[in-house]
C-alpha cells in the first residue's frame, strides 16, 4: 500500500533529477543503467508544485498532527544496489537540528510499514543552504549515526549529493583529513 501510494500519487516527480526548495538543491545526472526517483513527501514543501497532494502524511500518522517529515525520498537503483535517501534542505544551517528529526521520524516510520532488505541502504543527507555551523552538530551526528550507520551527511554540499548517492565518497563525518600539522587542513575522499 505504501509503495503504491509513492508511484501512483503527486509524491512522485518524474523526470526529476534536481530538487529546490528555496535556495537549497540537489541534483543528480543519471547515467547509464541508473534509476533515480525523487518522491517529494513534505505536504509543506515548495519543492515542486504537487509536493502538497501526495497524502504520505496522513498514510503514515493518519489525523496524527506534529509529526515531521522531510522534504524528500530519492530511491536510486544501480546493479545491485539499492539506496532510499531521506532527504532534507534547509535555507539556514542553524535548522539542521530540526532536519536531523524530521529524517529520523520518516525513516522510522517508513521501516515499520514498508520491508526493507538487509542489503538495502538507507541514508539521510542534510543541506543547509547559508549561516553558522550548527549548535548541537555533535549531538545531531549521534542520532544519525545511531539510526542511519556512516550513511549520512549532515551540512553536506549540493555536489556532495550524486557521489553520496552512488556509494563512490564517505560521508562527510568520516572523511580522513589529509594533513593533521598544517593549520590549514585538507579534507580528502
Amino acid at each position: 500500500m505504501l509503495f503504491e501510494n509513492l508511484l501512483f500519487t503527486s509524491c512522485l516527480l518524474p523526470g526529476m533529477n534536481k530538487f529546490r526548495e528555496n535556495k537549497t538543491f540537489v541534483e543528480i545526472i543519471p547515467q547509464t543503467g541508473e534509476t533515480i526517483l525523487f518522491f517529494c513527501i513534505d505536504d509543506n514543501s515548495k519543492g515542486h508544485s504537487n509536493c502538497g497532494n501526495c497524502g504520505l502524511r496522513n498514510l503514515l500518522w493518519g489525523k496524527q498532527e506534529g509529526q515531521p517529515v522531510c522534504d524528500l525520498l530519492v530511491f536510486y537503483a544501480k546493479e545491485d544496489r539499492r539506496v532510499l535517501c531521506f532527504v532534507e534542505l534547509k535555507d539556514n544551517k542553524k535548522d539542521l537540528h530540526h532536519g536531523t528529526d524530521q529524517v529520523i521520524n520518516t525513516c522510522n516510520t517508513l521501516k515499520r510499514k514498508l520491508k526493507v532488505a538487509k542489503n538495502h541502504v538507507l541514508q539521510a543527507f542534510l543541506i543547509g543552504h547559508h549561516g553558522s555551523a550548527p549548535t548541537r552538530h555533535e549531538a545531531d551526528q549521534k542520532k544519525l549515526r545511531k539510526e542511519f550507520k556512516d550513511n549520512y551527511i549532515y551540512n553536506a554540499k549540493t555536489g556532495d549529493f550524486a557521489k553520496f548517492l552512488r556509494g563512490e565518497c564517505l560521508p562527510l563525518n568520516n572523511r580522513k583529513r589529509k594533513d593533521k600539522k598544517k593549520k590549514n587542513r585538507i579534507i580528502t575522499f
